[in-house]
């Protein structure tokens, strides 16, 4: 079966009109993200992207972004709004990234 997520190899934090330049049509996982009034995010490392949300979490590729090293972790939903929830993903007892 072929991988619906790509790993990335950012190193340094982007902007985020930046990873949503790059990254439109995906749905974006990013870490070390500053977060500014309301919540808005402001930059950060994308390190996932991928066709659906949370794509990947079945084989534990962010497991290794739980310490807080990674703090602040957040997800960017830029996929193509398809006319419903476009990030619908059933989840599973126990079903988390």
């Amino acid at each position: 079966m072929e991988k619906t997520y790509k790993l990335l190899e950012h190193k340094e934090p982007l902007s985020i009109d930046e990873i949503r330049r790059l990254y439109k049509g995906y749905w974006v996982y990013i870490v070390k993200a500053t977060i500014g009034e309301h919540g808005k995010i402001l930059s950060g490392i994308p390190v996932v992207i991928g066709q659906t949300t949370a794509d990947g979490a079945e084989e534990g590729i962010y497991t290794k972004y739980r310490s807080d090293e990674y703090n602040q972790r957040v997800q960017l939903n830029l996929l193509p709004n398809r006319g419903f929830i476009s990030s619908f993903r059933p989840a599973s007892v126990g079903d988390s990234i």
